[in-house]
């Protein structure tokens, strides 16, 4: 009877955590939209415009590379705070920050001596008439080190989704896109537009600004305790927060070959103008993923409180919920098709793209695919079962580069980098799907057959 009561407190907490996320989310999506056509009003051309996009998206790779640190301690500090363990809680949030710190100024060093080298116009593929190289050279080493700082201050993040609070990430993420529409709004209305450098450094703020004022909140107020101090860091707590977030790293980093690679390909095999019409099409598609994602983030946590107290039943039926709504968003994506040029002739007005329902249909299949391999994600994340996961990806990784190259021949398009990503999640998407099936079964076996010994 307790155990049952308990769980349906953590059920209503991740359907809190879920609804709050989703009201949220929503205000962020409309302000997503709303930035498109700002974005494109700021830049004088799409060239421009998509060099800055895949300039984010190549800072969502570097963001990857935290060596797991984050996710290693979102697991860590799960057990110590259930525990009431607040020493040991501390131990491992003093040692996270600090060590993280040394490696980020470590790199901060490196950066900024191969961002004065890098002939950063070829690497975008842009002619120095369309963008100086000593203002894109400022303004991507300005963007680098502002990726350095957030390694840091982003393990709030972390203990947030420990503490079961997963809707305060995607607030912070809300004030960020907040500030910078403001700011390119302003600018287009003075017409002080056009300036990489400028909007650098107000995306060093408007990112990095939010995530420091949480992480004073949170440790002057409900972790006042377990405030990081540098006289708790112990190298044994580092280390094992690093061995267990090691092999999240490594997901990681397939996760960011496969899914943040697209726009950066995009680029380099077709050229960066490609890469506003993708935009336009993914920021309407991926709104499924990301509405998905807000039900599985809160799940990771939750699933790690019910591996420790083994209630691999109501895993199982998480599960199945997860699977009906995936569904339900795949249908509803199908239902929607016929409404999308309504969408962009309202949304980009004089800018808006013909919708295709060659591509639409692509992009609808390719984000099933996602919000499927998300359910198995959280899960086995949660489970801090990898291996599988690690094994399936790497198949991924190795696939999404060549099939991009060769689709991307064949078709004459970006919709070729499209495909190849769909392709390259597929031997997750399967075989997660069956082994999780099995390994839920087998667990909820073997604690039964324990019940029964006693």
């Amino acid at each position: 009877m307790f155990k049952s009561k308990k769980f349906s407190r953590d059920t209503k907490k991740v359907i809190s955590n879920i609804v709050n996320g989703v009201v949220i989310k929503g205000i962020g999506i409309a302000i997503g939209f709303l930035t498109i056509p700002a974005y494109i009003k700021y830049f004088e051309n799409n060239t421009m415009l998509g060099i800055w996009f895949t300039v984010l998206s190549i800072l969502s790779w570097i963001l990857n590379f935290d060596l797991g640190i984050g996710n290693g301690l979102r697991n860590r500090i799960v057990n110590t705070l259930v525990n009431n363990e607040q020493e040991k809680t501390r131990k491992y949030i003093s040692s996270s920050y600090i060590f993280l710190a040394v490696i980020s100024i470590c790199i901060s060093i490196i950066i900024l001596i191969l961002s004065l080298k890098i002939p950063w116009n070829k690497f975008f593929n842009v002619s120095y008439s369309t963008i100086d190289k000593f203002d894109l050279r400022i303004a991507i080493t300005i963007v680098l080190l502002s990726v350095m700082l957030q390694f840091v201050l982003r393990i709030i993040s972390s203990v947030l989704y420990a503490l079961q609070m997963s809707f305060v990430p995607n607030m912070l993420n809300l004030i960020t896109n907040v500030i910078l529409l403001i700011f390119v709004i302003i600018s287009n209305t003075t017409l002080n537009n056009n300036d990489i450098v400028k909007l650098a450094l107000v995306y060093l703020i408007a990112v990095n600004l939010p995530l420091f004022v949480t992480t004073i909140i949170v440790f002057s107020t409900k972790l006042k305790t377990m405030r990081p101090s540098i006289r708790f860091f112990d190298i044994k707590y580092a280390i094992d927060t690093l061995k267990t977030g090691s092999a999240f790293l490594g997901l990681q980093i397939e996760a960011m070959i496969i899914n943040n690679t697209s726009i950066f390909l995009i680029t380099w095999l077709l050229g960066s103008m490609y890469v506003v019409e993708y935009n336009i099409y993914f920021k309407i598609f991926s709104l499924v993923s990301t509405i998905f994602s807000l039900i599985t983030v809160p799940i990771w946590s939750a699933i790690t409180k019910a591996k420790s107290e083994e209630n691999y039943l109501w895993i199982k039926k998480t599960m199945r919920v997860l699977q009906l709504i995936a569904v339900l968003f795949a249908i509803g994506q199908l239902i929607l098709l016929p409404a999308m040029q309504f969408l962009f002739n309202i949304w980009l007005k004089e800018n808006a793209i013909n919708a295709s329902y060659k591509i639409m249909i692509l992009f609808a299949i390719d984000q099933t695919i996602i919000i499927w391999s998300g359910i198995y994600a959280s899960i086995c994340n949660g489970l801090n079962e990898l291996k599988w996961q690690f094994v399936l990806m790497t198949i991924g990784a190795c696939l999404i580069v060549p099939l991009a190259i060769v689709f991307t021949h064949i078709f004459e398009g970006y919709y070729g980098v499209v495909l190849a990503h769909s392709i390259s999640l597929l031997p997750y998407c399967i075989g997660q799907t069956i082994w999780l099936e099995r390994y839920i079964s087998r667990e909820i076996i073997v604690r039964n057959e324990r019940v029964m010994v006693k």
